[in-house]
């Protein structure tokens, strides 16, 4: 498969779950992305892109931020940025190949998507250029996997139902995890000043959301789409089964952030 096809299948993929990410994991990455916007020059921005703005969770957070500014949503998944609020200009576009002039925007945000890219170098170079003298660029990525042992029990029954193995997308999260990497790639990209930070983050779902999120969205929904009906059902079963006997600790995802501010 070429980076192209990657990056279409991606897109596809992203597309058709846009509807169940938009209710039940955007939100969860609002107050960390927030976080980041409070740390770049809006206030007197006039032009800001927000790069791989998904469903548009993040643009009215900058236009309050931004009030003269004209914010653009750019996403490479139309079934995504086909969902961003209306009222805000929405462009379908790979962050390798941003469609805007060079030295023309004042500040780009890049939340939760470098480690999409099949280059997130070559994705940050094109942000670079775009950006006016003095722009600045917003990146929030994941730090390193933590253990959930939740998720462990539910991969270990895929397994045992004989769940099909899910067909790779791009995730380039191990290049993107600490901020010695983040600002290794910026330095690289070109830009001069760099600024990182981590910061907390956890998800703390119910067994019943935790089993309607994995059961929908992700490489865990993908594999369990593979088993037959039945299959299904009995997998569901022992799952549920399983975690009933688990602590509300188990199921805490304590995945910190990587969030980084560059010129």
């Amino acid at each position: 498969m070429t980076a192209d096809d990657s990056v279409r299948a991606l897109a596809h993929h992203y597309s058709g779950a846009a509807a169940d990410y938009q209710r039940m994991w955007a939100g969860e990455l609002s107050p960390t992305s927030r976080k980041l916007l409070t740390r770049l020059p809006l206030a007197g921005a006039r032009r800001v892109l927000d790069v791989g703005a998904g469903v548009g969770t993040l643009l009215p957070a900058i236009r309050a931020a931004a009030p003269a500014a004209t914010v653009v949503g750019v996403d490479r998944a139309p079934g995504m940025i086909g969902r961003a609020p209306a009222e805000f200009p929405r462009v379908v576009a790979d962050a390798a190949g941003l469609p805007f002039a060079g030295n023309s925007v004042d500040v780009v945000v890049m939340a939760f998507m470098l480690f999409h890219l099949p280059e997130p170098a070559a994705g940050l170079r094109e942000v670079r250029r775009v950006l006016a003298p003095g722009g600045v660029a917003g990146v929030a990525t994941w730090g390193p996997p933590q253990a959930v042992p939740a998720l462990d029990i539910w991969m270990d029954e895929l397994d045992r139902h004989g769940a099909p193995a899910d067909a790779p997308l791009i995730n380039n999260g191990e290049l993107v995890d600490t901020p010695a990497k983040v600002s290794e790639m910026l330095r690289g990209a070109g830009f001069a000043e760099v600024d990182t930070d981590t910061l907390a983050w956890e998800h703390r779902p119910t067994p019943s959301r935790f089993v309607e999120h994995h059961a929908t969205l992700g490489h865990t929904a993908r594999r369990l789409a593979g088993l037959a009906p039945e299959a299904k059902a009995e997998f569901l079963r022992a799952v549920r089964e399983r975690l009933a006997t688990l602590e509300p600790e188990a199921f805490a995802n304590r995945r910190g952030a990587v969030v980084a501010c560059a010129r």
